[in-house]
Parts: structure tokens; sequence; C-alpha cells
């Protein structure tokens, strides 16, 4: 395989990218503790996009690390899970958003946010869809315990941490460095992701 892109995307940032079949998508966390979120559609065809519900519901697990498939909203596999050092990612939380800013945290105006990084980094090619699917949320350290209760929880991800993924379908994957400073989701600080795309 042959490196073919490499970016760093700044704090609370976020950027798109085309990727043909069978390449590799490697997301690093650059300093550790941060959280990247992750949305694909089909290339040329948005009605197709990864999908966290019909992942769990494929999977029969909340949980994803080496080996373990993403699915499509049609049950297609879109990206398979060939490497990943941290073994610890969240599939239930949508996106951050100016919504939620206002309702957990109180902070109005124009907060950064992933849901806007993620829509932003999609509309360069041409795929803004009106509503922005669950993410994959790597790196995000979310607990359910008894009763259902949600907790989160600082990243286990250090510096230099990495999942690898397998593209199995031309796509477009957008990718976002968490906007969260305001939690433990980002152990409090955010902090820049690392992208590389490799292919023959």
């Amino acid at each position: 395989m042959v490196l073919k892109e490499r970016q760093s995307i700044p704090p609370r940032t976020g950027a798109g990218f085309e990727v043909p079949r069978g390449r590799l998508i490697k997301v690093i966390d650059i300093e550790g503790g941060q959280v990247a979120d992750l949305v694909a559609f089909r290339f040329g065809d948005p009605a197709e996009f990864l999908s966290m519900p019909a992942t769990i519901d494929s999977n029969a697990s909340i949980a994803a690390g080496k080996g373990s498939d993403l699915y499509s909203n049609l049950y297609t596999v879109m990206l398979h899970i060939i490497e990943d050092t941290v073994g610890k990612h969240d599939l239930i939380h949508p996106a951050c958003s100016p919504a939620m800013y206002r309702a957990q945290y109180g902070v109005a105006g124009d907060h950064p946010s992933c849901e806007r990084n993620l829509l932003d980094a999609l509309e360069g090619f041409s795929m803004r869809p009106v509503r922005l699917p669950t993410p994959f949320n790597i790196f995000m350290n979310s607990e359910v315990g008894p009763g259902g209760k949600v907790v989160v929880r600082e990243p286990l991800s250090k510096r230099g941490d990495y999942i690898l993924f397998e593209a199995r379908m031309d796509m477009v994957v957008a990718l976002s460095a968490c906007s969260v400073e305001e939690s433990a989701c980002n152990g409090y600080l955010c902090a820049p992701i690392g992208i590389e795309i490799w292919g023959v």
C-alpha cells in the first residue's frame, strides 16, 4: 500500500475525503484523549450511509473493534476494522450540536460542533444530508451501566493510538475532531486528529 493522503485535522474542525473501495483509512489520536466523529456515504448515492443502528443490529453488540464490520442503513458492509490499538469506541451518541450545547451546557451562540463540521465537510462533495446520521465515535469512552445509565468518561486512547479501516465500497467519508471541552468526552481539552488514506 502507498500513502495517498495525510492530514492533521485541527481541534474543533472537520474534513471530508473521497475513498475508493479497497483503500485503508487510518485515524490517529495525535496527542491522546481525543474523540473523532466519523460518517460515511456511498459515493454518488447519499441515500446509503454508515448506520450505527444497523451496525448494532448486525453485530448484536454496542461495541466495535478489531475484526468488526460497520454496516450501512441498507445492511451492506461499508467499513471493516483491520487494526485497533484502543478497542473502545461509541456507537450510540449523536454528533455534538448547537442544540446539545444549549440544552446540556447552557452555552449559547456559535459553539463549534461535530454536526456542523461534518455537514460542512460533506457539502464539499455535494452530499450535505438533511439529517446527519449517528456517527461512529472513534475513541469515545462511554459506558452503559445498570438500568441503562450511560456515562461518558475520558478516552482511553494515548498519543499515537489508531484505528485502521478497509473501505468495502466507494464512499465519501467525513471526520470531525470533536468539539466538546465541557465534559470528560475529550478530557476537557480538544486536540487534533490525524487521518491517513492508503491504497495501491
